[in-house]
């Protein structure tokens, strides 16, 4: 890596972002067809989509080891290639067996590149003296918004072979294009003589809170297109845009976020934006119109945008002789919630119903409500 100024690793970093998010939106559209191809129910193939957060869940404590020990931007470009070569595993397999193993991989490497890219972000963001995690995150929805429209359209003119290695090929360019400007290894590695990441006392905290937020981001991730399908009877390309509107709202809020951190503090964001989600949540799934309740899943993207990197960026500050293990452990538990959410979604609506299911973002959203004075430590330079 050549050493760049923080502006040009900004920049960069918001790009890893968004090419993370693009490959997750375009996901989302083959979703429903998986679950048709493996033909199981929704306990089933949420147990199936389990094997996804096992994969990013035993892999994100290594991965603080990894930064510690060769920095981040080293890290992304590794973890990054391999995400983007797992992305047509899970789509391309035909039964549930191999599903589950490429889920796996795809997870594992999703999740590490999801650490260093964080990690690498609250580098820049100490080297700028100014909060840019939201709007990094942002680019993360964007390439949601943009993953789940271009995948919409194309499952409907040009077939999910064509789209999946389009995606991949894309984001593949911009990943290392990218990484040519990251700030140097040096700025992350070997800060500490500890370099394994589970979670300790200090982070424990805001890695619950983490899980809640992102679980409530998985569940509408693996699930809304599914929702959309059996309620609204509509196709998998439009189910998908249920998403996109999601995630355009995540992305409206997150580049407002550091502005709103700013001037309002972290503490008092979070309570906000958490009620904003749960009221959303619960007026999509108790109305009978589409469209009203695409414009609550848009606003409760609003809501719950700003969450995670908050809490992100006060994972990396509360341990800050070794941010990447401060932040692998906040995303260990945050993640477990964002690919751990939608199987315990899909048991619920075993039970009951995939609207009844939903209810348990609500509540998630309500508990961060609650507890989001804990979230003080992300406003602290």
């Amino acid at each position: 890596m050549t050493r760049n100024l923080p502006p040009q690793a900004r920049w960069a970093t918001f790009n890893l972002f968004l090419l993370h998010g693009t490959m997750l939106g375009s996901w989302v559209p083959h979703i429903p067809l998986a679950k048709e191809r493996l033909d199981v129910g929704p306990a089933v193939f949420g147990l199936a989509l389990l094997a996804i957060a096992a994969g990013a869940v035993t892999a994100m404590p290594l991965t603080g080891a990894m930064i510690n020990r060769y920095g981040s931007a080293r890290v992304v470009l590794a973890t990054g290639v391999l995400f983007c070569l797992a992305f047509a595993g899970p789509i391309l397999s035909p039964t549930l067996i191999p599903f589950v193993i490429m889920g796996y991989l795809l997870g594992a490497f999703l999740g590490s590149m999801d650490v260093a890219m964080n990690a690498h972000g609250i580098a820049v963001e100490r080297a700028l003296k100014s909060p840019i995690m939201s709007m990094l995150h942002g680019g993360f929805s964007i390439g949601g918004m943009v993953g789940a429209f271009l995948g919409a359209w194309a499952l409907k003119y040009v077939g999910e072979f064509i789209h999946i290695a389009l995606v991949g090929a894309a984001c593949l360019v911009l990943l290392l294009v990218s990484v040519q400007f990251l700030l140097p290894s040096t700025i992350d590695k070997g800060l500490s003589d500890t370099h394994f990441g589970w979670p300790t006392k200090a982070t424990i905290g805001l890695g619950l809170l983490c899980f809640l937020a992102l679980m409530a981001e998985g569940s509408v991730l693996d699930w809304s297109a599914i929702y959309f399908t059996t309620e609204y009877k509509v196709d998998a390309g439009t189910a998908g845009l249920a998403y996109a509107f999601f995630s355009g709202g995540m992305a409206a809020s997150r580049f407002t976020g550091d502005w709103l951190r700013l001037k309002f503090g972290a503490v008092t964001m979070v309570v906000a934006s958490a009620l904003l989600t749960a009221i959303s949540i619960a007026l999509a799934v108790s109305v009978s119109s589409f469209l009203t309740a695409v414009v609550a899943f848009t606003f409760a993207g609003i809501g719950i945008g700003n969450v995670a990197p908050v809490l992100f960026a006060g994972g990396g500050r509360l341990e800050p002789e070794a941010p990447g293990r401060g932040i692998a452990a906040v995303t260990t538990l945050g993640y477990a919630g964002f690919l751990a959410g939608p199987p315990l979604i899909g048991f619920a609506a075993q039970l009951t119903s995939l609207g009844q299911a939903f209810w348990l973002i609500v509540i998630a959203s309500l508990v961060i409500a609650v507890f989001g004075s804990m979230v003080r430590a992300a406003d602290t330079y």
